[in-house]
């Protein structure tokens, strides 16, 4: 019986082969005119190889790209839809996605909401005294100048939206989406919401006024494209700002209707505001898989249309269930499709074991951590030239990417690990709730290492000794890092390195100090946990975000600042925890106390059950130096050679072997 997932479904006339889709993503590659290239085509192509039915763009610049924009600020790239010039590239990805029996669809976005540079409002941030603009600050570390949309530039946005669609209908589009989610960060949202929008004129005030623009456009949209092409319109469930933003309430009594009267033929349903909400756009791996699909179940009830859901979606069988439960009509599967486009495929196929299942970690969404080849498609792993004898050292992540690329290039590779498990590091960093999808990755290539026949030799050092026995061609050395413990602690009772304390969390005490601002998701998690936890480094916060990739900041600092974990004590007393202290230095550790002082002076003893210590990493390369001139090649790749990054170890791997 085939799933319900893979059954083909129309909207409007445009018949999918599925209800499977990938999503408007804003990584797409893009010239910095705005245009496509090869790249843009292949990333759209891949996904329509690899078996979805759907593949949409991420938000198309349908005016002109302003002097001021945040994505730009941000390195994020846009295509843009404002000149007919665009057209010829679009037709080279509708007719590549089409070569595949998929469907392509344009999302279509004006000038921005306020944080382009384009707003309809003044301030962008009407509850400024309680979240300042600090953080903000220290996330994206620049000031966003804000301007009012006039009625003029209003009229100009309408029709460039229009022209916008029609030249995606002439290109090879078989439908568009007009975004009007995501708060502050799309013109439209941030003129339906009651949060950003304070305009007194007829596009301000009641919901009819707030809702004029988009409903509007889509008028215009339908005028230029015809009745029989569809137009889908994504949406917020909730703002997840509270009750100055759009509520659940709201997008089912005023925005689906309006919406719905307007003209559009299906709501793609998502949450959030992107720079406002915690639960926003890339929400993180410690958030339940499908943490979406409630409001969009609700959102379902309120329409006769078709509704997309989406929602940190990573496996299909989960995806085929809410469609079966009818929780939408469709699915977006943004970065399992980013992580591996061949998902449906290898599932129809049974190679679910091939399956490089996404881990949500918000480093890197293109490119991909997990996967060297997204966003890089134009370069081909090629088989050696001359068959090597090679020797991996280390099994961690580094070493286990270095090893499977050498075997799919044709190498006799051996891989030994000191240890009994595959993984390292990264193995460790699963341990906890908030990483725990961090083995994702470690199970992937664990199996690619059983399926490409690499000999692993577990729980052998790999000295000197060892290698001249195996006599390799090549040793790529992934003997990774070790944590450091302050010379004052050593001999102290009850401290522990961070991945000593991941791999023994049933040996940490109820009072705890993590000394290392880069451990700040062990701490959150040791609080949830119920313990008493004090995270503490030398910088402050601008250094805490400093340890974490752009998407990730958000929601460290935010559980650090604003989401406090409340907890109860046997006495009954409400406490909230981690406790973060900025600017601190050491002056003793004894007697399980730890005396500090900040930047200002203040002096305090802090008394632990346990110190954790996540701080300096020494490379593990001792055996570099030793195997020069014992082996022809020496690669030293991912901690050993300094990276500590876990996408910068996969690019290493990758770069090196492919050269071997």
């Amino acid at each position: 019986m085939t799933k319900k997932i893979f059954e083909p479904f129309e909207i409007n006339g445009m018949v999918l082969k599925n209800r499977l889709g990938f999503p408007p993503f804003l990584n797409m590659p893009a010239e910095e005119d705005c245009s496509t290239n090869d790249q843009t085509v292949r990333w759209f192509e891949d996904r329509a190889k690899g078996g979805a039915g759907l593949v949409m763009t991420g938000a198309v610049v349908a005016g002109p790209e302003p002097d001021y924009n945040i994505l730009k600020m941000l390195g994020l790239t846009r295509v843009g839809l404002y000149d007919d010039k665009f057209i010829q590239g679009f037709t080279r990805i509708a007719d590549a996605v089409h070569a595949h029996g998929a469907k392509f669809g344009v999302q279509l976005e004006g000038l921005g909401g306020p944080l382009s540079g384009k707003g309809p409002s003044l301030p962008p941030y009407p509850d400024a005294e309680t979240e300042t603009d600090d953080f903000l600050k220290i996330l994206f570390n620049f000031e966003f100048p804000i301007l009012e949309v006039t009625i003029e530039e209003i009229e100009a946005v309408k029709q460039s939206f229009a022209d916008a669609a029609l030249r995606a209908k002439k290109a090879g589009a078989d439908c568009v989406e007009l975004h009007c989610a995501h708060g502050g960060a799309t013109l439209n949202c941030s003129f339906i919401s009651p949060y950003y929008n304070r305009r007194t004129d007829q596009y301000g005030g009641s919901w009819e006024n707030r809702l004029r623009l988009s409903t509007e456009i889509i008028q215009g949209i339908r005028k230029a494209v015809g009745d029989d092409f569809p137009i889908l319109a994504r949406i917020d469930s909730d703002q997840l700002v509270g009750e100055k933003g759009i509520t659940l309430q709201d997008t089912i009594e005023h925005v689906v209707p309006a919406l719905e009267k307007a003209g559009i033929d299906c709501f793609d349903v998502t949450q959030g505001d992107i720079t406002r909400s915690q639960q926003g756009i890339l929400i993180p791996m410690y958030y339940e898989h499908g943490c979406f699909m409630d409001m969009t179940a609700e959102v379902k009830k309120a329409t006769k249309l078709p509704v997309i859901g989406v929602g940190r979606i990573l496996d299909i069988d989960m995806a085929n269930q809410f469609l079966e439960d009818g929780k939408a009509d469709l699915i977006y599967m943004g970065r399992q499709l980013t992580a591996d486009p061949e998902t449906p495929n290898k599932y129809l196929a049974g190679k679910t074991d091939e399956i490089r299942k996404g881990m949500a970690c918000n480093m890197a969404c293109g490119p991909c951590p997990i996967n060297y080849e997204i966003h890089r498609e134009h370069i081909p792993l090629t088989q050696a030239e001359t068959v090597k004898k090679v020797l991996v050292l280390g099994g961690g992540v580094a070493g286990m990417e270095s090893a499977r690329i050498a075997s799919l290039r044709g190498h006799q590779v051996t891989l030994m690990e000191k240890s009994s498990r595959l993984g390292g590091m990264v193995a460790s960093l699963a341990k906890t709730p908030m990483t725990t999808e961090f083995g994702n990755l470690v199970e992937y290539l664990s199996t690619q290492m059983e399926k490409r026949d690499i000999d692993v030799k577990m729980d052998q050092e790999g000295g000197i000794a060892e290698v001249e026995a195996l006599n390799p061609d090549v040793v790529l050395l992934t003997t990774g890092s070790t944590m450091q413990i302050p010379a004052e602690a050593q001999d102290e009772p009850g401290v522990m390195h961070h991945i000593e304390a991941l791999e023994r969390q049933d040996e940490i005490g109820q009072k705890v100090v993590i000394w290392g601002l880069v451990a700040a998701d062990f701490a959150i998690s040791l609080a949830k946990a119920g313990k008493d936890v004090v995270l503490m480094g030398r910088g402050g916060v601008e250094t805490l975000a400093k340890y974490y990739p752009q998407s990730r900041k958000w929601f460290i600092l935010r559980q650090l600042t604003d989401i406090r974990v409340p907890r109860v004590t046997p006495e009954g007393e409400r406490l909230s925890n981690p406790e973060v202290l900025y600017g601190i230095n050491v002056e003793d550790i004894s007697n399980n106390e730890i005396k500090t002082v900040n930047n200002e002076g203040t002096q305090r003893t802090i008394p632990y059950d346990t110190l954790i210590v996540s701080r300096e990493r020494t490379p593990n390369d001792q055996l570099y130096e030793a195997l020069q001139g014992k082996v022809s090649e020496v690669h030293k790749i991912g901690d050993c050679s300094g990276i500590e990054e876990i996408q910068e170890a996969i690019l290493a791997a990758n770069e090196i072997t492919r050269t071997i």
